[in-house]
């Protein structure tokens, strides 16, 4: 039995969209205005420091990455000696 798996790297043409993509269609541009951008995905506005090219869930990434959003969680135990 022979398996074709497909990966997202595999470009598959069947030359269905051959009719519907022409030059006009293609040189369309859609406006900045009309592109719903979610606000985490954007740079961040103020950057201090850092990349400013990372969006704000990158950066908040960042802290999760190393657990740091924990630490205000860990309570220090005094042990008696």
């Amino acid at each position: 039995m022979y398996f074709c798996k497909r990966m997202d790297s595999n470009v598959v043409r069947n030359g269905r969209l051959i009719d519907i993509v022409d030059g006009p269609w293609r040189d369309e541009k859609l406006p900045d205005e009309s592109i719903a951008v979610p606000a985490a995905e954007l740079p961040d506005p103020e950057p201090d420091n850092g990349n400013p090219q990372e969006t704000l869930r990158e950066q908040e990434q960042k802290w999760t990455d190393l657990a740091l959003n924990k630490i205000h969680r860990i309570t220090p135990t005094v042990s008696s000696s």
